[in-house]
Parts: C-alpha cells; structure tokens; sequence
C-alpha cells in the first residue's frame, strides 16, 4: 500500500481501451486518404504473398480525425447521491465508480495513513452480514470485483461485474461503501502490509527521492504527511470507523456507471441498492497553508548507486487557472513532450548522460500543483545534469519556441488528452469526478482543448517567464556523493537527509 505520490515520469498508468466498445460508442472517424498513393503493399509477389514495396510514408495524405463524445445522464437518489450513466451495450459487462469527498489530506498529521487504511479494511474487513472471506469468495464466483482505494482529495470505491450478475455485486458494492465492520484481524494485516512497505521504502532510490522532495515541498501541509511506522501503528480501529462515519455521506459523493444496461432500469436498481445509505451533513477540518521549504535548497540522501534521482520542483499553479493549460503546453516542450522534448533531447539523445529525464506539472486542486524536472543519471553526471536541466529552463524563459516545435508539442498534448478518456467508463468517471467532487466548471475540458490549440509562441514564453525560475528550485538528490562530478554546495547550501527509519 504505497501511501505517497509518484513521479509520472517515472511511472506513467495509461488506460487500456476496447476496440470494440470504442467502435461502437465513441469512434472517431476514420482517416481519409486523400492523395494519390494508397496505404497498401505494391508489387506484391504472387508466389509467396509478400509485398516487394510500399508507398513513400511521407506522400500519404490524412483527412481530419473527429471525435463525438457521448454524453453521460445526471441524476440524483432520493439520498442525495448524484449518478451518471452511460450505456454501453458493446459487451455484457456493467463497471462503476463512486467517488467520495475524502483522502489522505483529511489525516491528522500523527495518523497519516489514516484514510488509506480506512479505504483498505472496508474492502478487506468485511460489512453487514457478510463476512471478509464470503464478499472474496461470492465475487471471484461471479467474476466480478469491487474495489476500494483513497488519493488525497477523494477515496474511489469501484465495481465491475457481468451484466446478469450485476444486481447481486452492487448489493455486495454498497455494503462495502456504507456498512464496513473493519474487523480487528484484518485491520492487523492491513497495517503490516503498510509497514512493510515503509520498511521496504529505502530499498528503492526514486522512493526516497520522491518521500523526502514532498515531505519539504508541502511542509506542514498535509500533502506532505508522509506515512512513517509510527503514524500506521497509531492508527485504531476507532479511528477508521469514526473517519467512515464522518466523512462518507451519499450527498458528498458522486456515482459514475457505464456498460450493458438501460439507465431507467439502472436507476432504479441503484435506488433499491444504495438509496439506504444515510444521507448526512459533513464538516471539513480546515487545511492549513501551503508552506513549502524556502528556496533555494539543496537536499541529499547518500546511497551507494550506480546512478543518481534527481528531482528539482518547487510549487506552481492550480489547475482551474487559464495559466495551467498555458505552462501544461510549455511543460511538453521543456520536458514533459517524451522522447521530443527539449530535456530529453539534449539530456540522454545528444549526451547519454540519463537513462531518463524529463518534466512534469501536476494538476492541484485543493493546493497549488507542483512543476517539476527530473533525471536518473550516471552517478559521474550529477552535477553536470543538474546545470543542464536548468540551463534548459532558462533558455525558454529567455527565447520563444519555434513555431514548428510548439506545433508538435501541442499534437502531442491534445492527442493524450483526447485518448485518455475515449472509453465510456473513462468518460463518465471523469465527468462525475471532475463535476461533482473537484467542482471544476462545466465544459472545463473543452476550454482546456481550445486554449491548447490556441496557444502560441508568445503565450508560452510569458508563462515560461513566471513559471520557469530554476535559481529558486528545491534540489532532491539520492546518489553516491563520493562519486558526484562536482559537489553539491556548487549550487547552494546542502542539508543530508538521514534514512535510518524509526521504529514504531
């Protein structure tokens, strides 16, 4: 159960789609060849069948692709809870998603952990009048699953079943979501797994680099809790079953549904399933301010490595602001484009110098999201990455990019925002998550496309301006100084980070 936040750049979940729901529920056009050359073998041989030739790649000429995206059905149980739904009757099987307005940022700072573990045990401990051994038992029957996880803004409860089983997994879904028992000998599973992880934690270098580089760059502020033994093994049965009750109201969640079935029918199977959990009024702690480690400064944790995690950042903007679309689009120019962008290129194409390198602006809503620049490099290259990591970012904040670059960059970041969400389950998770529990406007989406497209040159310059300032980044770096090409107190005073873990 890992319970702080990753690098996407180090690792990056992109979602799997179905061909054929895609086809029949949200396809885009096909492309259309409109130049002389077909995109077929030529000279085919007629005695083995294999093609001698093939056209030019680069004669071949594409119509536009367009992409209608369904639009999800709101409604609201006589409890409170807000659903959407969307058919999709390409296959037998029904998948949902409830999203409830509480996560890690609503731990007390001594319990961190305290929602991971809530939403671990109402999956695993069981709820009324089922056992934890007969919800696992009854769904592996049914091939169906039901899920439960917590970020920091939300907790996700899911479920997926085939269509004529889906009745039974959805009494089994809200039995989890509302009635948990969070019986004792899985809480105490539960919280060895959680402590083997942290054990487990200074065994991997970018697991440290990431740890410690939010612990300092949300100081304070409960995104930067960081799950210690001691905050795990603080945590009591009391504490889970008070935080379930407090927080998970149906009039503070929003239910997204997509598959096989008619929505009237739904509707009504949702309202016999779920239209008895207790609605209910919810207070919010207040969040204390975002207060980050004054800049610059210059941390390292000493491993005996063969490469150096390095992972420079300070926070930036939130993610409703028209600047985030702006820096969004600067970002995939500087590093966050892939093997195209400015810092790979020059970090690993030209010198080799890093297995992997690159950018990242995270989406903040609550607090600001955190802009970040990252590289696993050689141990000899330290410093030497570092320099050029900042030199790139001084050179966007100094020269616009080239027209052509931006183009790329731009195809690049409407392409992955498109096809993240082409699946109908994907689409109606977003909406209800997006709507219902970030309070992001209506149609914020389509803006964030139309502002990409409309992004110039100009436009990414002056947010490279505000945004790009590499004199005032919080450095993380875990490596082998005795093998750094130059010290790190070249570029500011240097706090050592010890990783000897307490004990609990």
């Amino acid at each position: 159960m890992k319970t702080f936040r990753h690098v996407a750049g180090c690792s990056l979940l992109l979602a799997v789609l179905s061909a054929s729901a895609l086809a029949q529920t949200a396809s885009p056009t096909a492309p259309t060849q409109t130049g002389t050359q077909a995109a077929t073998a030529q000279n085919v041989n007629p005695e083995t069948g294999i093609p001698e030739s093939w056209p030019d790649p680069a004669a071949l000429e594409f119509g536009d692709v367009t992409f209608n995206e369904p639009e999800p059905e709101r409604a609201v149980l006589s409890n409170g809870l807000v659903v959407y739904l969307l058919e999709d009757p390409s296959l037998p099987l029904v998948s949902g998603a409830a999203f409830v307005k509480t996560g890690s940022l609503y731990d007390p700072e001594n319990k961190s952990s305290l929602a991971a573990l809530t939403a671990d045990l109402m999956r695993s401990g069981g709820s009324a009048g089922r056992s934890a051994d007969d919800i696992d038992e009854r769904l592996e029957t049914l091939a169906a699953s039901v899920e439960v996880s917590a970020a920091d803004l939300y907790t996700t409860a899911s479920f997926s079943s085939l269509t004529e089983n889906v009745a039974e997994v959805l009494d089994i879904f809200a039995g989890v979501l509302d009635e948990p028992t969070f019986v004792p000998e899985r809480i105490d599973l539960a919280k060895g797994r959680a402590l083997e992880d942290i054990r487990r934690e200074n065994d991997d270098p970018v697991s440290i680099a990431v740890r410690e580089f939010y612990r300092r760059v949300a100081r304070g502020h409960p995104a930067g809790y960081i799950p210690t033994a001691q905050t795990v093994s603080a945590v009591t049965r009391a504490d889970m079953v008070a935080f379930h009750k407090r927080y998970f109201k149906p009039n503070e969640a929003a239910l997204a549904v997509s598959g096989d079935f008619d929505s009237a029918q739904m509707l009504a199977l949702l309202e016999g399933t779920l239209g008895g959990w207790e609605w209910g009024k919810v207070s919010y702690p207040k969040l204390p301010p975002y207060n980050p480690d004054p800049a610059p400064r210059i941390y390292h944790a000493q491993k005996d490595l063969g490469q150096s995690i390095v992972l420079m950042g300070y926070p930036s903007v939130y993610a409703y602001t028209p600047e985030y679309n702006a820096l969004d689009v600067a970002n995939a120019v500087l590093g966050g484009g892939g093997f195209s962008s400015r810092i790979f290129t020059e970090v690993r194409t030209k010198r080799g110098l890093a297995y992997s390198a690159g950018s990242q602006v995270e989406q903040g809503f609550s607090y600001p999201g955190t802009f970040l620049v990252y590289a696993f490099t050689r141990t000899d290259a330290t410093g030497q990455v570092i320099e050029l990591l900042r030199e790139q970012m001084r050179e966007m904040a100094t020269n616009p990019v080239s027209g052509a670059e931006l183009e790329v960059q731009k195809s690049n970041t409407l392409n992955g925002a498109v096809f993240r969400f082409t699946s109908p389950a994907a689409i109606v998770q977003r909406t209800a998550r997006a709507v219902e529990v970030l309070d992001l406007p209506a149609g914020y989406y389509d803006r964030y496309i139309e502002q990409v497209e409309a992004m110039t040159p100009a436009k990414v310059l002056a947010v490279a301006r505000r945004e790009f300032r590499p004199e005032d980044m919080l450095i993380m770096v875990v490596g082998d100084a005795a093998q750094f090409d130059r010290p790190l107190s070249d570029f500011g005073k240097v706090e050592e980070i010890s990783l000897t873990l307490p004990t609990p």
